[in-house]
């Protein structure tokens, strides 16, 4: 089996493109879709029947599959979900006499490399069941359920395309049923089309989208918008869950929360971000319903709290309270260091952002010591979001002034926050850059260890830097001048240049994620939500996550507490909006 996951996707066109190349002599069999169940991560199964009294086309003989194999290809067609299966000649028998004359017959061991236990070519039904861990691919999916069937090396494929009726997306099931016949075979991360009805429930989230009507061809691109903007509702529901070595679950992804640090990490997690957070993007080009996503101006929204370029802010001022220790309390003001960029599908209710930041972090334990709670960031009390200057600043630099609250306080003690009530300058430990990304999709991360020498003392590393493998300090890039710690390793994936220091190792400062007890974790799946068509003018809920790295602060006490550096992710469960001006929008 092949997993397919981010640039992995490219591989799967290669396949699916290679075998169109070798696909002449035998037609493409298009055919109409019964049904498709994909469960998380175990059960993946579809059935294909022709509209009577049509009858499927069988392999010519010389591409018989007990000689060549054949291969069966299930994913996502808007997004970076799928598994390829390999079906090998022993597996293979003929059905009817002669052998073949009546179709074929897989049967596979049901194993991690051979999931498939059926796949069923005849001319009145294809299908297929897979089970158990060799089923790597998670829900819910952005867009159609794609299927290949490969039958031999000369290649007769078999193709259904399951948009039809939705009947659940979410992140424990997808299930879809009557499908009509694609036009051609579907292809992976942005090949297919858009579904026609949608009907969704979800078990993992308060609030859930749904897709309602199928895009037609003449409406003008995302309904004519200029700009999209995204706002984040209170914390609620589930956004995923980090996974031990051992595949069991450790914790779940709670929507709104903030996830840090490595497998040591003493702060109480997650920490809830500020709701009404409002991020909007410009569209700045468009094919079909896809539209390009740009960065707005403070000239475009009216001011720099809900724009997308470098210097604008990024939500409000986030607290990180810490009850084991309060002295080691943060606040965090984050800000847009170079404009976002991505894609927005208005038909399908998909995006990608990307969206990098520069995390400015102040050491202030509790601003408001004679206060219930601990207020990290000074608050913007007695009044209303969005209310301008509604509100009185307690606490930093601006303390006693009107202020204008972010957020409301959602019901605990570190909100509300505001832009206009400054945390004291001198309490600044530094900025690190954090290349935030967000998708309504689904991110997995799976902690490896890296090739350097050394590194082998840890074996689950999501995020690491150049170490001294003597000392224990992480090492300054020299390319930045010595400016930010230099980052080697990224999601099993090297980043950046070797470490070259005289003893270097690659690591986090502590295996695994999201502790105190977290040095098993091996897997984060953050789950975002499409919206569905976003067309008609009105807000559709959405989700969106992100999984990064977060370098070491420049501060020993931070680090030490935060277990830096080491993963980090967030869920955010929100409204999407089209507007045909930054300012309102929405």
């Amino acid at each position: 089996m092949i997993q397919i996951r981010r640039a992995g996707i490219l591989g799967l066109a290669a396949v699916l493109f290679a075998g169109t190349a070798l696909a002449a002599d035998e037609p493409d069999e298009l055919m109409p879709g019964r049904i498709a169940l994909i469960r998380d991560g175990s059960l993946a199964k579809f059935v294909a029947k022709p509209i009577t009294p049509a009858l499927f086309d069988l392999p010519d003989s010389n591409n018989s599959p007990n000689v060549e194999g054949g291969s069966l290809n299930i994913f996502d067609t808007a997004g970076s979900q799928g598994d390829t299966y390999t079906l090998p000649p022993s597996g293979w028998k003929g059905l009817g006499n002669p052998a073949g004359s009546k179709g074929w017959k897989y049967k596979g061991l049901g194993s991690i490399a051979d999931p498939c236990k059926v796949v069923l070519v005849k001319q009145k039904v294809v299908k297929a069941v897979c089970k158990g861990a060799g089923v790597d691919m998670t829900t819910p999916f952005n867009g159609n359920i794609g299927i290949v069937v490969n039958v031999g090396t000369d290649t007769k494929r078999y193709c259904a395309e399951f948009g039809g009726q939705v009947v659940r997306n979410d992140g424990t099931i997808l299930k879809r049923k009557n499908s009509s016949a694609p036009a051609s075979c579907p292809t992976p991360g942005g090949g297919g089309t858009t579904s026609t009805s949608t009907t969704t429930s979800s078990s993992t989230s308060g609030t859930t989208p749904t897709t309602t009507s199928t895009i037609d061809p003449g409406t003008p691109c995302c309904g004519g918008a200029t700009f999209s903007s995204f706002t984040n509702n209170d914390a609620v529901g589930n956004c995923g869950n980090f996974l031990t070595a051992a595949g069991a679950q450790y914790d779940t992804l709670d929507c709104g929360g903030l996830y840090f640090g490595g497998g040591g990490n003493s702060v109480p997690l997650p920490a809830v971000t500020p709701n009404n957070s409002n991020s909007i993007t410009k569209i700045t080009g468009c094919v079909g319903q896809t539209a390009t996503l740009g960065g707005s101006t403070s000239t475009e929204t009216g001011n720099d709290l809900f724009c997308s370029s470098p210097g604008c802010f990024f939500g409000g001022p986030l607290p990180i309270p810490n009850p084991a220790s309060t002295p080691t309390s943060t606040c965090v003001i984050n800000t847009v260091a170079s404009a976002a960029s991505g894609t927005l599908d208005c038909a399908a209710g998909t995006a990608a952002v990307n969206l990098p930041l520069n995390s400015e972090i102040f050491l202030i334990g509790d601003s408001l010591p004679l206060t219930p709670g601990i207020q990290t960031c000074p608050l913007c009390t007695g009044g209303s979001v969005g209310s301008p200057n509604s509100g009185t600043c307690q606490g930093g630099l601006d303390n006693g002034m009107s202020c204008t609250p972010a957020n409301t306080s959602q019901g605990l003690p570190q909100y509300p926050t505001s832009h206009d009530c400054r945390p004291l300058a001198s309490l600044s430990i530094g900025t690190i850059p954090i290349g935030f990304a967000l998708s309504s999709g689904t991110m997995k991360w799976t902690a490896t260890a890296a090739p350097n020498p050394g590194s082998s003392s840890q074996v689950r590393i999501f995020c690491g830097y150049c170490r001294d493998d003597t000392t224990g300090s992480f090492d300054m890039d020299p390319s930045l001048g010595g400016t930010a710690f230099q980052q080697c390793w990224e999601n099993g994936m090297a980043f950046g240049p070797a470490c070259t220091n005289t003893d270097p190792v690659c690591q986090q400062k502590t295996q695994g994620g999201f502790g105190p007890n977290g040095a098993a974790v091996k897997t984060i799946n953050a789950i975002g939500a499409a919206a569905g068509s976003i067309v008609d003018g009105l807000g559709h809920n959405q989700r969106l996550v992100s999984v990064f790295c977060i370098p070491p602060t420049f501060n020993a006490t931070i680090d030490n507490s935060a277990d830096l550096p080491g993963p980090g992710a967030v869920g955010f469960d929100g409204t999407i909006d089209l507007c045909t001006s930054g300012n309102p929008c929405p």
